[in-house]
């Protein structure tokens, strides 16, 4: 039997392009952290952990560009 060459499912994401995605998803389109875990089929409580990683990664790059004052 040949393997099917019709790729099945949906793209493959990073970590990070989940983060970013239920950070948006919450602040952006302002669902609630219940749809957002519903519709990327994840734990409640990994959503809201997803989000939190995405803003400290970006707090973290955003403290590492800027310039010191004095």
């Amino acid at each position: 039997m040949t393997p099917d060459p019709t790729p099945r499912g949906g793209p493959v994401l990073r970590a990070q392009d989940l983060h970013k995605m239920a950070w948006h998803m919450h602040y952006d389109e302002h669902m609630s952290w219940e749809q957002i875990a519903t519709e990327l089929e994840e734990p409640l409580a990994a959503v809201e952990k997803m989000a939190a990683a995405y803003a400290h990664h970006t707090d973290a790059l955003a403290a590492d560009r800027q310039h010191t004052l004095f």
